[in-house]
């Protein structure tokens, strides 16, 4: 076996064991020996220009397949890109998205091809031969102005993943000109966002407890016990001393805040507080569970509340982030 012939192999294994022609044409491999590799029932053509081993286990990636159409310009991108992120509130689309640059002029049936005059290889990930966005790239390509809900809860899932928030708010600033939804990702992730972010998740918990028939919390009180503050609280029915916390944007993620915030919670446990937490997703999508929770830990610490309240779907404002000089709820107590 001629060397080149080795090397289309040990790329393939990298790409789902699938190659372009032109892929391996540029590795050294002839045509005669793609014909033979065939004939021997080594590959099968999957597409014009494409092919894959016949080895290889599981159906063909179609978004691997899509890229190749495009090498070597093409990166997976957008809802593709991710999927191979893990992010898994992404569906597979039915057509694979693939961005090339300008210049590039492609349009392939069953393939959603997206254009960029900016995509340098810092936005890159490559995986032997094939391109994917990077995850901070990503998210910036699927932000969208009119769901900023959803928007926030990718970034704050691609967070959990491992992606740094300053690293996408590196991107999202490069990438924010002309676009909505990037800068509101960019303004949630910047260095000092956290207040404002945290008062973006209060608003939307504080519409859903209204919404839900939950007498009104006090908002950000500070909690004491014998050894001094424990901290503040998101929000709280003192009389019953139920206590709602909101974690936003994962930014609780090294093991130094996680150790204090189990701390943090046990203590208010021992202070004979009941506390639940909940997450940006739990506020946003799931309000509903979210208010049957409360309800369950108020009336089991004597309150007089019916579940019968709650609205079948809690719809929340789709503008919810309208600066203001004064955060929607904010009543601390000494």
């Amino acid at each position: 076996m001629r060397k080149p012939v080795q090397t289309l192999r040990d790329t393939s294994a990298g790409q789902d064991a699938q190659f372009a022609t032109a892929q391996a044409r540029a590795l050294g491999v002839t045509r005669n020996e793609i014909a033979a590799l065939r004939a021997r029932g080594e590959i099968r053509n999957l597409r014009q220009g494409i092919w894959r081993f016949t080895s290889a286990p599981g159906a063909p990636d179609p978004a691997v397949t899509a890229v190749l159409l495009c090498w070597p310009d093409g990166v997976i991108s957008h809802r593709s890109a991710a999927v191979y992120h893990c992010l898994t509130r992404v569906i597979a689309p039915e057509e694979p998205d693939v961005t090339v640059t300008h210049g590039q002029v492609r349009r392939l049936p069953g393939i959603a091809v997206h254009w960029s005059r900016n995509l340098p290889p810092s936005d890159v990930v490559r995986v032997a031969g094939i391109g994917y966005t990077t995850q901070a790239r990503t998210v910036c390509d699927l932000a969208d102005p009119a769901d900023p809900w959803e928007t926030l809860a990718m970034v704050d899932d691609m967070i959990a993943a491992g992606a740094r928030r300053r690293w996408i708010h590196q991107r999202a600033t490069a990438l924010a000109n002309g676009r909505g939804g990037v800068r509101l990702i960019r303004d949630a992730t910047a260095p000092d966002a956290a207040g404002e972010f945290r008062s973006w998740l209060e608003r939307a918990a504080a519409h859903a407890y209204r919404a839900g028939g939950l007498p009104d919390p006090e908002w950000n009180v500070r909690i004491r016990d014998h050894r001094g503050l424990i901290g503040i609280v998101d929000a709280v029915w003192p009389q019953w001393r139920v206590i709602s916390e909101k974690e936003g944007l994962r930014f609780h993620t090294t093991p130094r805040q996680r150790r204090a915030d189990a701390e943090r919670f046990n203590r208010l446990q021992d202070a004979g507080y009941r506390p639940r937490r909940f997450t940006w997703e739990d506020v946003v999508h799931r309000p509903r569970e979210m208010l049957e929770t409360l309800y369950r830990a108020l009336n089991a610490a004597g309150a007089d509340l019916d579940p019968a309240r709650i609205p079948r779907k809690i719809v929340l404002p789709t503008r919810p982030f309208v600066p203001s000089p004064n955060r929607l709820v904010d009543n601390p107590r000494p």
